[in-house]
């Protein structure tokens, strides 16, 4: 009896364990990050996805000195001895879609002065659709090294597309923020004018009447630069490039639009109260304009090319002409347009060109040697020699050190009309360099 009782609660207990575990949910297999080596090494897809991640970056950090001189003179507010540190994230998202190839990809770059950075951000569509924040397809890269010449290659906010052709040949044409492609617009005046006033002054009752002469010089610059107005057209740019074993040649123009307004102060040509003297406007020879828009435009060409010597030699020579596009060849500190301050008008847009060489030598997988060489002429300005060199050594895979140094000779020009006097600066800079990258 004592045992058909036991087994029969047995026989009960298992009959409810069963049903409760047939209520329980079932676990899923853990899908762990898997490689995915269809976009290159360093790649694993997102679970439950088939898009590819990748993170890479560097940590860098840098000690150097450089020379302090100010058109001839010792500047002591410059730091001749320096050191930096800065990082670079860079993540990027590859996937293969019913439109090809979509790949996302940004870098956020940080560096020991607190400041936080957006480099790159941009999205690739296919073969043929570029938009984002990426190196305009106007530049060929400068020279070699860690001072690798003053020309443009830098990232910009663009709508490019792309044809390739096949065989390595490539043609783009797209619109990319002329925001950043801005230089300076100087204002002088076109003719010699005079404006004579009369200028009351009310001092202890008594009343003393004197004239005065106010007079702007033909080409005399006034002191205060133009202001850029808001784009409105960004800047149009193609380019025609081939990349084959040999190595790789690029054609590229652009279109930039200057658009200006005149800041130019209106006393002694209107009433004003200072410290009790009254001015009286007499009559003038012409207007004065303040908040004149204005514009035009400016363009740029380059040509380069990049050839294998063998396989340890690499050559490069680019150069560049503009006219009104003077960040285009590396001038975003000099004037690209004039405007004569009494009418508002650009009457002159202003021209330059460089030439930059480079040679790349490797003596081993480890050890490379990098020489660039650069002239700017921007005419009526400044003319610019740079030569630089940076040997880099891979102490061990992705530890990389480099020692390299510059030396620039600047001549600026006298210039009236822009209001700029004759210097001449020479300038060098060497730096020890430690990269980890990852």
């Amino acid at each position: 009896m004592k045992k058909s009782i036991l087994l029969g609660s047995a026989a009960a207990l298992v009959a409810v364990t069963g049903a409760q575990a047939a209520d329980l949910p079932v676990v899923e297999p853990v899908d762990y990050v898997r490689v995915c080596d269809a976009f290159g090494a360093g790649f694993h897809y997102i679970p439950g996805t088939e898009t590819c991640l990748k993170f890479s970056g560097r940590v860098r950090t840098e000690i150097g000195v450089r020379s302090n001189d100010d058109n001839g003179v010792d500047d002591d507010t410059v730091d001749t001895s320096f050191l930096n540190s800065n990082i670079e994230l860079v993540v990027n998202a590859s996937s293969m879609t019913e439109v090809g190839m979509l790949v996302g990809q940004f870098a956020i770059a940080g560096s020991n002065e607190g400041s936080i950075d957006l480099g790159d951000a941009w999205v690739t569509i296919g073969e043929n659709i570029l938009v984002g924040r990426e190196t305009s397809r106007y530049d060929f890269g400068g020279g070699y090294g860690i001072y690798d010449g003053f020309y443009v290659d830098e990232g910009i906010n663009q709508f490019t597309f792309i044809m390739p052709f096949g065989n390595g040949l490539s043609m783009t044409l797209g619109l990319e923020d002329g925001r950043d492609r801005r230089a300076k617009i100087a204002q002088y005046a076109g003719t010699t004018v005079f404006d004579t006033g009369i200028t009351t002054t009310v001092s202890a009752g008594a009343i003393v009447t004197t004239t005065t002469t106010t007079t702007l010089l033909a080409g005399s610059n006034v002191g205060t630069d133009a202001t850029y107005a808001g784009m409105e057209i960004p800047d149009v740019v193609a380019s025609l490039r081939i990349s084959q074993g040999w190595g790789s040649a690029q054609i590229s123009g652009a279109l930039h639009q200057i658009r200006s307004i005149t800041s130019v102060a209106t006393a002694p040509f209107g009433p004003t109260f200072t410290s009790g003297t009254v001015v009286v406007p007499g009559i003038s020879t012409f207007n004065v304009v303040s908040g004149q828009l204005d514009e035009d435009y400016g363009w740029a060409v380059q040509a380069g090319i990049e050839l294998n010597v063998g396989s340890m030699t690499k050559v490069k020579v680019v150069g560049a002409y503009a006219d009104g596009a003077m960040h285009y060849i590396g001038g975003a500190d000099y004037y690209e347009a004039a405007v004569d301050v009494l009418t508002g008008n650009i009457t002159d847009t202003m021209s330059g060109w460089y030439v930059l060489a480079g040679l790349s030598h490797d003596f081993s997988s480890d050890l490379n040697l990098g020489l660039t060489g650069a002239y700017h002429d921007f005419d009526d300005q400044a003319e610019i020699w740079m030569i630089s060199a940076t040997l880099e050594y891979e102490v061990v895979e992705n530890l990389v050190v480099s020692l390299a140094g510059q030396y620039t000779d600047t001549e600026e020009e006298a210039n009236v009309m822009l209001g700029t006097a004759a210097t001449d600066t020479d300038n060098w800079e060497a730096k020890l360099r430690i990269q980890r990258n990852f």
